[in-house]
């Protein structure tokens, strides 16, 4: 049905096109202006070239955006497998199951957002390292004055020897 249609309108717009140009060769004519017949079909040839050229611009077009979408996909990837750095295979999983949501708006916000999410999830406690002075004094009992969590055993095993 629809093929039909399209063939009506593409006849009706070659009828009315010829119309159109007969008549206006019959002005000219009689205004003594010459028109050449291989310029009376120039309408469904440009018509033609129009469709042509949008089929083109539309397959160009398709192909850019799959190539933008694997961009961005290759992109992501390597972001995710730079924060993963130092990470173990199940943690490396799970950054990327929690990071699958997150939009990509550009390169900088994403590895934001990445680094904001592993920081959440796979930071390591570390114990604070006292440093230890090399002139220790020692005090009236003859305990070092150390500081730091070494302070605190020390402290609490005063307590318990008294």
């Amino acid at each position: 049905m629809e093929e039909n249609t399209l063939a009506i309108q593409s006849g009706l717009r070659t009828e009315i096109a010829e119309g159109f140009m007969s008549k206006l060769k019959d002005v000219f004519t009689e205004s003594y202006i010459e028109v050449p017949e291989s310029k009376v079909d120039l309408v469904d040839e440009l018509s033609e070239s129009v469709e042509e050229l949008e089929t083109a611009l539309n397959t160009v077009t398709g192909k850019s955006i799959e190539m933008q979408e694997e961009l961005e996909v290759l992109k992501r990837d390597a972001i995710i497998r730079e924060a993963a750095e130092g990470l173990a295979e199940t943690q490396v999983e799970k950054l990327k199951s929690l990071v699958s949501d997150i939009d990509f708006d550009s390169e900088e916000i994403f590895s934001e957002k990445v680094a904001t999410v592993k920081e959440s999830y796979f930071t390591k406690k570390v114990a604070d390292v006292v440093a230890i002075d090399e002139d220790v004094t020692e005090d009236a009992e003859g305990i070092e004055i150390t500081s730091g969590t070494m302070a605190q055993y020390l402290s609490a095993m005063q307590k318990t020897n008294k």
